[in-house]
């Protein structure tokens, strides 16, 4: 609120404060700092940690790794013409 004169929500909002006990003002300002948080976007203080953005990436590299270790390669010749193949049918989708 950036004007020097209450608008009528801010006069709203101080009407409804004055009606709450004291004893209780600490948690409703927990709650609003909680509220405000989730919908400010993320700032840099509040970005995931590299290292855990690092670990889930090697736990996805180790799963990838697994699900393909009992494949056989394909030659040179037979990868190109998968994708070749591949290419084709992405033109007759198009």
């Amino acid at each position: 609120m950036s004007t020097n004169s209450p608008t009528i929500f801010e006069k709203e909002l101080a009407h409804e404060l004055d009606k709450i006990p004291e004893q209780y003002l600490s948690n409703l300002l927990q709650i609003i700092r909680l509220f405000r948080e989730s919908v400010n976007p993320v700032t840099e203080t509040h970005s995931p940690d590299p290292l855990i953005i690092e670990a889930i990436e090697d736990f996805g590299l180790v799963r990838a790794m697994q699900e393909v270790k009992h494949e056989t390669p394909l030659s040179l010749q037979e990868a190109l013409a998968e994708m070749e193949r591949e290419r084709n049918l992405s033109l007759l989708s198009t």
